[in-house]
């Protein structure tokens, strides 16, 4: 099995980690080389996940070819809409008050890798967003209490 971080230029990504290849989006989509290893895992850590863009394709097709892409077609299109947003995050109000309470400003965002946050205390929040490689929340603070989340593509 094959371990494929996908980005958008690999110059980009300054890290070597052995056992994994780095891939420009545009070579996964076009190279049939890429298609030949039915059990690869795909880390399509692409700038957007938006439609029509490098990194939708390549979860796409990484779905097409039998690969396991992170993340999922399903979760990007999930978190694309903010109907499911709103219900992926329903019940999250208590949780988020108590993760978020220590923070100043009038609004916050939080960045999320794979479903982790380097503050330690975002933590149990962190786990309850859907799975995706980067994501985020984000909201604005009205009268001493956060509101949202609203979808963040990190």
């Amino acid at each position: 099995m094959s371990n494929l971080i996908v980005v958008n230029n690999p110059r980009d990504w300054p890290l070597d980690i052995p056992g994994v290849t780095v891939v420009p989006a545009r070579a996964y989509l076009t190279d049939p080389a890429y298609g030949g290893d039915r059990f690869a895992r795909v880390f399509n850590l692409c700038k957007s996940y938006r439609y029509q863009t490098l990194g939708y394709y390549v979860s796409l097709l990484a779905e097409a070819r039998g690969h396991k892409p992170l993340p999922r077609i399903n979760t990007i299109e999930d978190l694309q809409s903010q109907n499911m947003v709103r219900l992926l995050t329903e019940g999250l109000d208590d949780l988020i008050q108590k993760s978020l309470k220590a923070i100043k400003s009038d609004a916050f965002e939080l960045n999320i890798y794979f479903g982790h946050n380097a503050a330690s205390r975002h933590e149990q929040l962190s786990r309850q967003r859907h799975p995706a490689p980067a994501t985020g929340i984000r909201g604005p603070r009205h009268h001493g209490i956060f509101h949202g989340p609203q979808a963040a593509e990190a």
